[in-house]
């Protein structure tokens, strides 16, 4: 297993360059995920008691697992909170596979650049040495 201990919520925020709303986010998804360990099997109604004890905003999944929004304004970069958010599951969970949706085409294929092509100017993994994708 990797050794991943430089990879903190100020690391990976420092090294992605996100703005304050983005390490907010990043932080409140650390300090879920300190308090509701991440498995397959996770008994959710437990789960959701924990999360709205933190966050009392959060009152349901609206999913058959644990589901989490975090509202930025347009501009902020959640492509980047994206990023940061892999980033931090893969290092601090070993969480390796992700499901990203789209809202068309369009978007999908920014996102495949932005998130899968290390020569593209607005990759969001420049800098992150474990996922460096050559």
């Amino acid at each position: 297993m990797n050794n991943f201990e430089i990879y903190t919520t100020d690391y990976i925020g420092g090294v992605m360059s996100l703005r304050k709303p983005q390490t907010k986010s990043l932080k409140i998804l650390d300090n879920i995920l300190n308090n509701v360990t991440p498995a397959k099997n996770l008994d959710l109604k437990e789960a959701l008691n924990k999360v709205n004890q933190l966050y009392p905003i959060c009152t349901n999944f609206e999913r058959e697992f644990m589901s989490l929004s975090f509202v930025l304004a347009t501009g902020v970069g959640k492509t980047r909170l994206m990023g940061a958010f892999i980033t931090y599951l893969y290092t601090k969970h070993n969480i390796k596979n992700f499901f990203v949706v789209a809202p068309g085409t369009t978007v999908y294929n920014k996102l495949k650049k932005d998130l899968g092509d290390p020569s593209n100017p607005k990759y969001v993994f420049k800098g992150v040495g474990c996922l460096n994708l050559k």
